[in-house]
């Protein structure tokens, strides 16, 4: 019986899950309870984290900005040089690196990550499906890690559904208006006999001041949206297989389910749990992200200014398993924001992700206030949870014949 819908229900029952909020704790420790009654050992892990940086964060660059192009004509050199310290960590946000927002003066807020392992030993040799028996449960499993964010977006007009075609052009000419701002400063700095400087210092201030008002007013006016596609589906379905990994799961793999906070400003919670200790060589990332509707996707890969392919076996397995699944499984190339699978593979670990979209990659009721149960689509949640212990098994089989080169049982 296939169990994430009800996993939904419950969570769809409770309060809103903003990043960094108390209907985020709520949820954190609602999902503790369930997975303490399932015999795991959970662990909540408390960090700090800003939040709105996808508003915040770029209007407090605009706006300085803006003051470096006001005070250029006084202090050229300086009004350049904290145009390029402010983009720096804008751009290293959107590369996931490690100089990013964090550098800025955001209102910061409690989050938390769950996590939750089997008790050490509590299922030796259970579930193998190695025949070998004795000499299976002898093997040191992989650890494969189950990631699911559960806090919402803040719903504005940037997600709008009328404004939503809009939204890639939207980002692409803030980025330009940022870039061509930075470089007029240093025209005008280095070379001010040149007259096109000014040009491009016009031309961007005009469009960031128009973005950032826009972002302003969006962040002023908004509120946290229900969440059950984005990302109560992916919660829902990881609790589905934490519960059934205690008869089901293969002894090949060490099971972490790790449910992560504050994703939606910056991947935080993500970047939080990577500083914990796990070997990059032989682990496994399985993210969860939106898998309420439209049609099941895994990614190829990921990025907003560089890309990052997820792992080549991973996908090849993938892609094996859509044979079962014709016409309810396909591949996807990228996205426009990133989710918590791509540090994951930034940082070496062996990482997939699977999505649910619809048409040309679009995510249904994306960060808006329809994101609710009844959107959901329940079929498609169904074979999230099919395909995902599939994978799961195909892992095992993989780890039992050693197909992967990269895996390692020492």
């Amino acid at each position: 019986m296939l169990k994430a819908w009800q996993y939904l229900q419950a969570l769809s029952a409770l309060p809103p899950r903003g990043s960094g909020t108390v209907g985020e704790r709520r949820t954190a420790a609602w999902r503790g309870e369930r997975l303490s009654e399932m015999g795991y050992e959970v662990e909540k892990q408390v960090f700090r984290s800003p939040v709105y940086t996808l508003y915040l964060g770029p209007l407090l660059v605009i706006a300085g900005l803006l003051i470096a192009t006001w005070a250029l004509g006084r202090w050229p050199g300086p009004a350049a040089l904290l145009g390029l310290l402010l983009l720096v960590p804008l751009v290293g946000e959107m590369l996931g690196a490690k100089v990013n927002l964090n550098y800025l003066p955001l209102p910061r807020r409690r989050s938390q990550n769950v996590v939750a392992r089997f008790p050490h030993g509590a299922r030796k040799g259970q579930g193998s499906t190695d025949p070998g028996g004795e000499a299976a449960s002898e093997r040191k499993p992989i650890p494969v890690v189950i990631v699911a964010h559960y806090d919402t977006q803040w719903g504005t007009w940037l997600f709008h559904p009328r404004f939503r075609p809009f939204l890639r052009p939207f980002f692409y000419c803030v980025y330009g208006g940022l870039g061509l701002n930075v470089a007029g400063l240093f025209v005008r700095w280095l070379f001010p006999g040149f007259g096109w400087g000014g040009t491009l210092l016009t031309v961007s201030a005009v469009i960031l001041t128009l973005a950032g008002f826009f972002l302003a007013v969006a962040v002023a006016t908004g509120r946290a949206v229900p969440g059950a596609n984005d990302n109560g589906s992916g919660v829902a379905v990881a609790l589905a297989l934490a519960d059934r990994w205690r008869t089901e799961g293969p002894a090949e793999l060490e099971p972490v389910f790790v449910f992560t906070g504050c994703e939606e400003v910056g991947l935080r919670g993500m970047r939080h749990f990577l500083a914990t200790t796990l070997p990059p060589s032989n682990t496994i990332f399985v993210n969860l992200d939106n898998v309420g509707g439209g049609r099941l996707r895994y990614l190829l890969g990921e990025g907003m200014l560089t890309y990052q392919r997820y792992d080549a076996d991973l996908i090849e397995l993938a892609e094996q398993l859509t044979e079962r699944y014709p016409g309810k499984v396909e591949p996807l190339r990228n996205l426009l924001l990133p989710t918590d699978g791509l540090l994951a593979a930034k940082a070496g670990y062996k990482a997939i992700t699977l999505l649910a979209a619809g048409d040309r990659g679009v995510i249904p009721n994306y960060h808006w206030h329809t994101d609710t149960l009844e959107h959901v689509d329940r079929n498609v949640l169904a074979v999230t949870e099919r395909f995902t212990v599939d994978l799961l098994k195909g892992l095992a089989e993989a780890v039992r014949a050693g197909k992967f080169r990269w895996l390692s049982h020492a």
